[in-house]
């Protein structure tokens, strides 16, 4: 069982943990990350809006969402796949904008998008 905060492979976690300490305690990442939170916010509840909109239209307008629009499609189906996709969009999105900004921070930005294993 190892303490905490130490390592096997020596002191590398603690400079690597001072970077991180540095990082969260310089000004200009606590406004981004107050204007990240705010705008994570926004969109948490634009998009729960949306969901809770299809949850309703499939109770109150069900002629609606069974109008088909090609084969056995229909707009309820759509709707379900579009919600996906968003989810799946949105994560994404925020993921490799903090990636980023994380790298930017941290002087890693000079190096290429591949070595920093980005697509």
């Amino acid at each position: 069982m190892r303490a905490a905060g130490f390592c096997s492979h020596g002191g590398m976690k603690q400079t690597r943990d001072a970077r991180y300490i540095a990082l969260q305690q310089d000004e200009r990442f606590i406004v981004l990350r107050r204007k990240t939170g705010r705008s994570v916010f926004v969109v948490t509840i634009l998009f729960m809006v949306w969901y809770f909109l299809c949850v309703m239209a499939a109770i109150f307008a069900r002629d609606a969402m069974r109008h088909l629009l090609i084969g056995d499609v229909n707009v309820a189906l759509v709707f379900g796949a579009l919600q996906f996709a968003v989810t799946f969009l949105l994560v994404r999105r925020y993921s490799r904008y903090s990636r980023e900004v994380l790298a930017l921070r941290l002087g890693d930005a000079e190096r290429p998008a591949a070595a920093r294993g980005e697509r």
